[in-house]
């Protein structure tokens, strides 16, 4: 009788596991994708803010790491559309300020009000150690206003003539402008049309100035002045 009431149960039992539906077993790379898209999406919003607000190095940083760590996603195809331009803004803005943080500015107390002072020094180093050329606009509460090229630790070598230096404005053709070495034999050399020269200055990317530096010989100074700020020179000549 017992035997007959097992074999009855076990019967049972086996009609039951063959009659429920079977569940399958969950799909690991459906959930990692769907995961994979929820994230994307999170950072594809913020991607989205950061180009609106004009962010635009975060904006690369994140289209980056969108396009690196989540390749299949529709956000990342969505970011693909547009991270040309996303880069290209945030290297321009990057360039922009580099190129501000290549110009010095002093405002120094004088006699009769205040000395202004812009500094840039050239691209390419000198091959003489510790020698630096920069070009300077200052404007002085006596002397007025003056562009000069300012030498530091060298000499320019006048003996082939310093009255006249080629200066070109973004790589266009040279042109002469009138130069003098001050009667107190400082390391300056002065360009006479300050106002000329500046005017050019603020709408140039390049200024290029040839000069003659004794143990150098001619050199072709290059200054990248497109981050020059005038507003720093508050007393423009009218």
């Amino acid at each position: 009788m017992t035997f007959r009431r097992s074999s009855l149960l076990a019967a049972v039992l086996t009609l039951a596991a063959c009659s429920s539906p079977s569940v399958p077993p969950p799909d690991s790379a459906a959930t990692a994708k769907a995961a994979a898209e929820t994230a994307a999406t999170r950072e594809g919003a913020l991607y989205d803010q950061m180009r609106q607000s004009g962010s635009w190095d975060i904006a690369t940083s994140l289209g980056n790491e969108i396009l690196a760590t989540y390749p299949d996603t529709q956000t990342a195809a969505r970011v693909q559309q547009t991270i040309t331009e996303t880069r290209t803004k945030s290297a321009a803005i990057a360039d922009s300020h580099r190129l501000a943080r290549l110009w010095t500015y002093t405002a120094t107390a004088e006699d009769g009000g205040t000395q202004y002072a812009a500094a840039i020094a050239t691209k390419q180093p000198l091959k003489i150690a510790n020698a630096r050329l920069r070009l300077v606009l200052r404007q002085h509460p006596k002397w007025g206003q003056s562009v000069y090229l300012l030498l530091d630790n060298a000499t320019f070598d006048c003996k082939g003539g310093c009255a006249a230096l080629a200066v070109g404005f973004d790589g266009a053709k040279p042109q002469h402008m009138k130069a003098t070495i001050p009667p107190t034999g400082e390391p300056a050399l002065f360009i006479d049309d300050d106002k000329g020269f500046i005017a050019k200055l603020e709408k140039a990317e390049t200024v290029a100035i040839d000069v003659n530096i004794k143990g150098i010989g001619k050199f072709d100074a290059q200054f990248e002045v497109g981050g020059f700020d005038p507003a720093r020179l508050p007393n423009k000549p009218k």
